[in-house]
């Protein structure tokens, strides 16, 4: 699968409810709100009705509600919960979510949720997906470019028009800076840039001459766009791959109730699969399951993402959300 797994990925799995999300720093809660509720009117943490969840932008929401009914159904058997979807118009939308408690579970770029955790966002990442069982939740960034382009590498991005995913984007973006810093390209000075809003418009502006080169994750290259039918192998070339980049994760809110916090992290560690989930009825075949042809979700901690960090100290490029 050419270690396809990305923050593409691990967000496109959810139905149920389709709520747009600019910003979530006003109103309620993320549900209604069970804290208080259950014997003796004692809880130790939110224990809402219905369970938000926030993904990143990546693909059109028509696309995204279509691949998600498998581990929805999942989710559901699992808490005992229903589920309500938010399709973040932002990657920063996604980190205000969790801050302000509108959201549950958050589906992160990498970039995106160092800043949540180093800002104060109070989550614990769960998993990252997989594309075998024994898979490394790692990916890669690409430079694309069209078919008769001139450009036949990052040095040649100079003076061009230069699409990138989002400030918060990990292989979109920051990733990016760093490999076009090391051709000895000054990103304030050289390029124009432009922001696609997400990894398939980033690709589509290349191809459609929008832009003169762009940036994208590999699955979106490799696999989302060419299976619907949106780019095909002879239309584009790859100029620069960058090193591997631990996966985009899901996090959980910190504050909810433990007993319900530890199903969510439960179902992510042993149950999200396509292994499961065939055996258990919650799809038809393995293909069916999870979108891109993801095996299913492996369990990391924040030690991974350290490398990201790295790159971000570095390249001064991670943004922050306040």
């Amino acid at each position: 699968m050419n270690g396809i797994r990305r923050m593409r990925r691990i967000p496109v799995m959810f139905s149920v409810a389709l709520l747009p999300l600019a910003l979530a720093a006003c109103g309620s809660s993320a549900a209604t709100d069970g804290s208080g509720s259950g014997s003796g009117g004692q809880s130790s943490g939110r224990n809402p009705d219905v369970l938000t969840v926030a993904q990143i932008p990546s693909e059109n929401s028509t696309t995204l509600k279509e691949a998600r009914e498998p581990l929805t159904k999942l989710l559901e058997k699992q808490t005992g919960k229903k589920i309500a979807f938010q399709n973040a118009t932002s990657y920063a939308a996604v980190i205000e979510a969790m801050r302000a408690k509108k959201a549950d579970i958050g589906f992160f770029g990498p970039d995106s949720y160092v800043t949540a955790k180093d800002t104060g966002v109070n989550l614990d990442v769960m998993a990252a997906s997989v594309d075998t069982k024994n898979g490394s939740a790692t990916y890669q960034s690409y430079a694309i470019v069209k078919a008769d382009s001139p450009v036949k590498s990052l040095k040649d991005y100079r003076g061009k028009k230069v699409c990138f995913v989002d400030p918060n984007s990990t292989s979109g973006y920051l990733y990016p800076q760093a490999g076009l810093a090391d051709a000895g390209i000054d990103t304030g000075k050289d390029i124009k840039t432009v922001m696609a809003g997400g990894h398939d418009a980033s690709v589509l502006a290349v191809m459609n001459g929008q832009c003169d080169a762009g940036f994208a994750d590999d699955s979106m290259i490799n696999e989302t766009l060419p299976q619907a039918g949106k780019l095909k192998k002879s239309d584009y070339r790859i100029v620069w791959k960058s090193k591997e980049i631990p996966d985009s994760p899901a996090a959980v809110a910190g504050d909810l109730d433990p007993a319900l916090k530890q199903k969510i992290v439960d179902t992510f560690d042993t149950k999200a699969n396509t292994d499961y989930m065939v055996a258990h009825g919650f799809c038809a075949k393995a293909s069916d399951c999870l979108n891109g042809g993801s095996w299913g979700y492996k369990k990391v901690t924040d030690a991974l993402y350290a490398s990201v960090r790295k790159v971000c100290d570095i390249t001064k490029k991670c943004t922050s959300a306040h």
